[in-house]
């Protein structure tokens, strides 16, 4: 882990005003601007900018404006930007971010140099804005409120980053729970699955076995573009489609759907009702529902430890069963299938084997529509 540092540089009368930040990372720097340039086009989308490389010069966009230029991308050295912090005006910056190597180390370093010219010459005012939004910011995200989110955020609510994918590519401490589900589901080869929360497309991957069709949701950008490499031949093949969206508005039409399935995620959802409501809409009569979640028994064990268990709901049988009838469901039983055989089956160590004896664990609702 680096030390993060942040400086106001040479805060003066908005003459220079060059506002820089800083982290020491174990990585080479060729590692480090790699992990930087993937994480920062995933950030950036995630606040409505995106990196356009259709023309002959990398720009970024926001809202179908040019906000900045790429003038250097110099992998393992340097990337800077020319900055167009307004609309209005022809003010410009120049952001600069450097990778430089010391004692083992690499400094990552941004630089927003120019930025008196563009919030005023008064030092008051350009002191003011880095107050409010640079250390205020920084403050904010090193709480503990917003550092749990961030880790639930990263780790598994919108899993984003190098290990998440590593993990989410062949996720071993779910495949008792897949194997599961895929025990109910019993899928043909007619079928039409949906699957809410496809994560890394582990589960699709081998659902697809069946000779089924399938689509996918999922709010991760990361994870969608990992499920797609996942299952790269299966989007060729037209037998499946990924798309990038929200569990509580499925962007598909009425009864299209022969079975739906929900894996690890339902505890995270902010309104479960309106997002049961959904799957209810899109199957077509008789269609089946299978989620499968943790119960409460989880909570700060290695499978639901902290800050996740904070920020995950845990649901009483009779909960799940209300609300999936509430939606719209005419038969709805919460199960609590033994998970040891399958946990063996995945490969899960002997030693944390002892997650999977017991049957009070998992939760899985088995559902249909009239």
């Amino acid at each position: 882990m680096g030390e993060l540092k942040d400086k106001d540089g040479d805060i003066t009368g908005g003459v220079g005003g060059t506002v820089t930040s800083s982290v020491d990372v174990s990585l080479t720097p060729k590692e480090a601007f790699d992990v930087f340039a993937d994480e920062i086009e995933l950030a950036l989308a995630d606040r409505g900018m995106q990196i356009d490389r259709t023309g002959a010069e990398k720009k970024v966009m926001q809202r179908g404006v040019e906000v900045g230029t790429v003038k250097e991308w110099k992998p393992g050295e340097r990337i800077s930007f020319l900055w167009r912090p307004k609309t209005w005006e022809p003010a410009t910056s120049e952001l600069v971010i450097t990778f430089s190597q010391h004692e083992g180390e690499t400094t990552v370093s941004v630089e927003q140099r120019g930025w008196g010219h563009v919030v005023g010459s008064d030092a008051k005012e350009l002191l003011g804005w880095f107050t409010g939004e640079m250390a205020a910011p920084l403050l904010q995200a090193s709480s503990p409120d917003r550092l749990g989110d961030w880790i639930t955020d990263r780790i598994a609510r919108r899993p984003t980053g190098a290990r998440s994918k590593d993990v989410y590519r062949n996720p071993l401490y779910h495949w008792p729970n897949f194997y599961a589900i895929l025990d109910v589901l019993a899928l043909r080869p007619e079928d039409h699955l949906l699957e809410v929360g496809c994560g890394g497309g582990a589960f699709l991957h081998e659902a697809l076995k069946s000779g089924c069709t399938a689509e996918a949701i999922d709010h991760s950008r990361e994870m969608v573009r990992l499920a797609s490499e996942t299952n790269r031949a299966s989007l060729a093949g037209s037998r499946l489609k990924i798309t990038l969206g929200d569990a509580g508005s499925l962007p598909y039409e009425d009864g299209k759907f022969t079975c739906a399935v929900m894996t690890g995620v339902l505890g995270f959802i902010p309104d479960p009702l309106q997002s049961f409501k959904e799957i209810t809409r899109v199957l077509k009569s008789g269609g089946r529902f299978v989620a499968f979640t943790g119960s409460k028994e989880m909570k700060g064990t290695p499978a639901a430890p902290e800050p996740a268990a904070s920020r995950l709901h845990f649901y009483e049988n009779g909960e799940l069963e209300d609300m999936a009838r509430r939606a719209g469901f005419v038969y709805a039983k919460v199960e609590h299938p033994m998970l040891l055989e399958e946990a063996r089956k995945a490969g899960v160590p002997e030693s944390d084997l002892v997650m999977f004896k017991g049957a009070a664990f998992s939760q899985l609702l088995v559902a249909r529509k009239a």
